[in-house]
């Protein structure tokens, strides 16, 4: 009904309904609006979430994998750049050469000094006599001699190990005997302990599958079938998985472990498809002494792998926020501390994205705290655990603080569905575990020694595509142990399992703790 402004009623309960009739009319329009302005923020939550979206697997795709900036990147141009100069300094003395110009020297082209060349390389002597003069054709007398030495490369190569074992006959007895011949890796089998130690380090530490090492080894005419690599495989990695059991045993006594995860494609039979299986490292960082690295493969990322595997250990962890840890944590034997590193990686996508100046405040405030650490570490001399809880006490305590007040600040006028309202709830919801560090000088700020640990994992995996099986992955997992954990301590993988493999078939398993690779020396 419209009503007439200029002719309303007199009857004081018409104009009473009319009035509740009015009040009712302009309250579902009230709530048409606020729907409406939910509804918009909302879409534009949704906006901002896609767009994210977009900006990270456009910089996932395109732009480089860590938020700081690696300086092994800059030497890929570089090496491109004295690459051309190299072959234009050439081209010009040729040039010269022709029109009998001279050549720049040594001082006009500022070359970097040589290094002296390894002294542990074997030498071949190749002498280079002169008999007459060039000039005058008379005798010569030697004065001296001038060495110059180059760098120089032979392809590595096959040799077939000939073992001859005499048979003899005892006179007394009538018996007859034959020569053993040394304990083996593979029983009656063909390869020797350094060909099998080429194939599991090309593999797992060099990212070379099998199918090309096969092809390499054909150029070499040397034929080896995909399956009899795979068998060799197999059998070895059952000979060395004491040593990494008790890796592991060593391991859980220890006070502080990090851990990280990383996909393994697997092959799923009768699909043509594969799984998605999980790599978990289990770390031990250098502070602590030898550094160690064990590999556990599960076939899922269900947390019943991690709770198997961390099931005695008592002492802190620090990991990502993966939700199975949280059984660990709740029985109280196991402490969470949080890595910075990924909280920062946060701020940093959004930095990517968007341009946020709250996001690129946060990421300025946190490079303070690793300002600390950085600083710390580079003392000339070593800082003990005791006086890195002291500094964090006296620095990185107030920063954090202050921290904490700015981003609860922030997060008032933030929508909760946003991006930097969940990267910034990341941070508040768990603050006790980013905190955790500055309690405990042998805690680290990050979890990057155990993030370090699985990207030779990921570059594998780029080359082999995936594992043929679980099994397969297991064995990985053992290879990955005993190589990352040589590489963590300055050993030589290849020199490392040539030894252990020859020694394993007849070392006593009372003693296996002595093969672990910091505790290995090699046999004389």
């Amino acid at each position: 009904m419209r009503l007439d402004l200029n002719q309303l009623p007199n009857d004081i309960p018409l104009l009473q309904r009319l009035i509740r009739e009015l009040s009712d009319h302009l309250q579902q329009q009230d709530n048409v609006l606020q729907h409406s302005q939910q509804e918009l923020k909302n879409k534009a939550a949704r906006i901002e979430h896609l767009e994210h979206q977009l900006a990270v697997l456009r910089n996932y795709r395109f732009g480089r994998s860590s938020e700081k900036f690696n300086k092994d990147q800059l030497s890929l141009w570089q090496s491109e750049l004295d690459a051309d100069q190299a072959e234009l300094e050439r081209a010009l003395e040729h040039e010269q050469g022709v029109q009998g110009d001279k050549a720049p020297t040594q001082k006009q082209r500022a070359k970097p000094k040589r290094n002296p060349l390894p002294a542990h390389l074997p030498r071949e002597h190749h002498i280079h006599q002169l008999c007459t003069c060039g000039t005058c054709g008379g005798a010569l007398t030697e004065i001296g001699e001038e060495i110059v030495e180059q760098l120089d490369y032979r392809p590595a190569s096959f040799f077939v190990r000939r073992h001859t074992k005499k048979k003899y006959a005892c006179g007394r007895c009538e018996t007859a005997l034959t020569a053993p011949l040394p304990a083996q890796p593979i029983d009656k089998g063909l390869p020797g302990c350094g060909l099998i130690a080429h194939i599991i380090t090309a593999k797992f530490c060099d990212h070379q599958p099998l199918y090309r090492q096969r092809e390499a080894y054909a150029r070499e005419q040397v034929p080896v079938a995909l399956s009899t690599m795979s068998g060799w495989l197999g059998e070895s990695g059952w000979l060395v998985k004491p040593i990494v059991t008790a890796m592991k045993q060593e391991l859980l006594k220890d006070a502080v472990l990090h851990t990280d995860d990383t996909i393994v494609p697997v092959l799923e039979p009768g699909r043509g498809s594969t799984r998605d299986g999980r790599l978990w490292v289990y770390l031990r960082d250098k502070r602590f002494g030898n550094p160690c690295a064990v590999y556990d493969y599960t076939p899922t990322r269900n947390k019943d792998g991690p709770l198997a595997w961390l099931k005695d250990y008592q002492g802190y962890l620090q990991a990502d926020e993966y939700p199975g840890y949280e059984t660990l944590y709740a029985g109280g034997k196991v402490i969470a501390v949080s890595c910075w590193s990924h909280a920062r990686r946060k701020f940093t996508d959004i930095e990517k994205a968007g341009h946020s100046p709250i996001a690129r405040q946060a990421i300025l405030r946190i490079g303070e705290l690793f300002a600390i650490e950085s600083r710390l570490d580079d003392a000339e001399e070593q800082v003990s655990f005791a006086q890195r809880q002291q500094v964090r006490q006296q620095e990185a305590v107030p920063k954090l603080n202050a921290f904490k007040q700015w981003l609860d600040e922030q997060l008032v006028g933030l929508s909760p569905k946003s991006k930097l309202a969940n990267a910034i709830a990341y941070l508040t919801k768990r603050w006790d575990c980013f905190t955790r560090y500055t309690q405990d000088g042998r805690l680290h700020l990050h979890n990057n020694p155990a993030e370090n640990a699985v990207r030779s994992i990921v570059l594998g995996r780029k080359n082999y595509l995936f594992a043929g099986s679980d099994q397969g992955g297991e064995r990985a997992a053992i290879f990955y142990s005993l190589i990352e954990t040589c590489k963590l301590n300055g050993i030589n993988p290849y020199a490392y399992l040539t030894d252990v493999l020859s020694r394993l078939p007849t070392h006593p398993a009372n003693r296996i703790e002595e093969l672990i690779p910091y505790n290995w020396k090699p046999a004389q």
